[in-house]
């Protein structure tokens, strides 16, 4: 005999992502996927990320470096966070510049996750001083 399981949906508050959507199997170990942000909470957390750009469904900046070994140990500086967060964004190296391109692809647009990663970005553009901020799109 062959049954068809659905899995169950439950709302549930998880742990620094907000309200999300746990689909599983009872206790067999639930999937929790981020939900999106409504246009209001995105206009929140881009007042802490003012010079990021908003496009559509991403969120993106462009640090400049003072050469390439300091982009690259930026690069390896995400590494930590984004691998906490298992939320890795969109890399674009070219010579001292390192673009960072958020969104969750899961969810289909924006989610506490890529406001968490990119503050742990801007964090890990000067370790213990001011964060640099994002380069004028050229």
């Amino acid at each position: 005999m062959h049954r068809n399981i659905e899995p169950r949906r439950n709302w549930i508050l998880g742990a620094g992502l907000g309200l999300v959507l746990a689909i599983g199997a009872g206790s067999r170990g639930a999937i929790a996927l981020p939900v999106l942000l409504s246009s209001d909470e995105i206009a929140r957390q881009m007042q802490d990320l003012s010079d990021w750009a908003l496009a559509g469904q991403d969120i993106s900046c462009t640090y400049s470096f003072g050469n390439f070994v300091e982009a690259i140990a930026f690069v390896n500086r995400l590494v930590e966070p984004a691998e906490a967060a298992a939320h890795h964004p969109d890399l674009t190296i070219a010579y001292n510049r390192v673009t960072l391109r958020l969104t969750t692809h899961d969810a289909g647009g924006l989610t506490d996750l890529d406001f968490r990663v990119a503050q742990a970005a801007r964090a890990a553009t000067n370790p213990g001083g001011s964060p640099l901020t994002c380069a004028a799109m050229e």
